[in-house]
C-alpha cells in the first residue's frame, strides 16, 4: 500500500470511532429503571434470594418498631453493592439490621436499584412484618 491509502484508512477509522463513541457512551449511560418492591408478590420476579432481617431484642423486647424504604443498589451480576436508606425506620439498630440483610440479597440480572420497604411490627413475640410494608 502506498502513503496516501494508509491515511486514508486512517482517516476513515478515526471518522468511524467518532461517529460511534458518542453513541455508545449514550447507550451505557442510559439509566436502568430503579424496582419498586411493593409487596411479597412482586419480590420473586426479580430478586433469587431474599434473608429477612433480625429483628435486633434489645428493641424488640422493649416492643419498639419502625417503618423504612431502602435502595439497594445491585451490581450486574445481581448481588448488592450497597444499600442506602431512603427513609429511616427512626432507629439505627432496625436500619442497620435491614441493610445487613440487604446487602446478603441476590437479584436477577437487569435491575441497579431496587426500592424497599420494610416494616418491624413488635407486638406479638416482636417479629419484622415480611417481606414489606403494607
Amino acid at each position: 500500500m502506498n502513503q496516501i491509502s494508509i491515511r486514508t484508512l486512517g482517516l476513515r477509522a478515526v471518522a468511524t470511532a467518532a461517529f460511534f463513541i458518542p453513541i455508545a457512551s449514550a447507550i451505557a449511560q442510559t439509566p436502568t429503571p430503579v424496582v419498586v418492591v411493593r409487596n411479597a408478590k412482586d419480590l420473586p420476579a426479580f430478586a433469587i434470594s431474599f434473608p429477612k432481617p433480625e429483628y435486633p431484642y434489645e428493641l424488640r423486647s422493649r416492643r419498639i418498631g419502625g417503618k423504612g424504604v431502602f435502595l439497594p443498589h445491585i451490581r450486574r451480576d445481581g448481588t448488592v453493592e450497597s444499600v442506602e436508606t431512603l427513609i429511616s425506620t427512626g432507629h439505627i439498630e432496625l436500619d442497620n439490621a435491614t441493610k445487613s440483610a440487604f446487602i446478603k440479597w441476590r437479584f436477577r440480572p437487569g435491575p441497579t436499584k431496587a426500592k424497599v420497604p420494610i416494616t418491624f411490627t413488635p407486638p406479638h413475640g416482636g417479629r419484622a412484618e415480611w417481606p414489606f410494608a403494607r
